[in-house]
């Protein structure tokens, strides 16, 4: 099982919302990284994650979520900051919310640990595979944090091992 389970989350052909996946092979791709940090292409997220989050012991998620900011803004979140299953707004772009499963998983099986999640704002969400120019522009900053948070979940300089 991996120490750190890494989930980038986004339908790529739907340009900004598939920035979470972007983001995920930015990151996998940066470095050599431990062999307990597991990176998984979540697609565009829903029930299809449940035995990844299960099996999570601790979990970074990169994904678009509308959080009325600028594009490309990106705010690392908790859980417990998403709006609940009973709000009126969700910030996921997703059909079923990422959190929606991740609370699924919690009531009925195994939840992670610690759950980080490094929400980035969309500017275009419509058909089309490449980003916007606004999140073409943030990615380098977008990266960086992403690997920092990677690196601190876990524990390590990431300088050794593989993927």
């Amino acid at each position: 099982m991996a120490k750190l389970t890494v989930l980038g989350i986004g339908n790529i052909l739907m340009r900004d919302d598939g920035v979470g996946v972007r983001v995920l092979e930015a990151v996998r791709d940066q470095r050599s990284w431990p062999a307990d940090i597991e990176f998984i292409d979540g697609g565009a997220g829903g029930m299809n994650l449940i035995n990844v989050l299960e099996a999570a012991e601790k979990l970074v998620v990169f994904d678009s979520a509308d959080m009325k900011l600028s594009p490309g803004e990106c705010r690392l979140i908790g859980p417990e900051q998403i709006c609940d299953l009973a709000g009126e707004h969700r910030a996921s772009m997703h059909d079923v919310p990422f959190i929606e499963t991740l609370t699924l998983v919690g009531r009925f099986l195994h939840r992670p640990a610690e759950v980080r999640i490094l929400a980035i704002q969309p500017g275009v969400v419509d058909h089309g595979r490449e980003l916007s120019d606004e999140l073409k522009a943030a990615m380098p900053a977008i990266v960086r944090a992403a690997v920092e948070l990677v690196a601190e979940q876990a524990g390590a300089d990431g300088q050794e091992g593989g993927q």
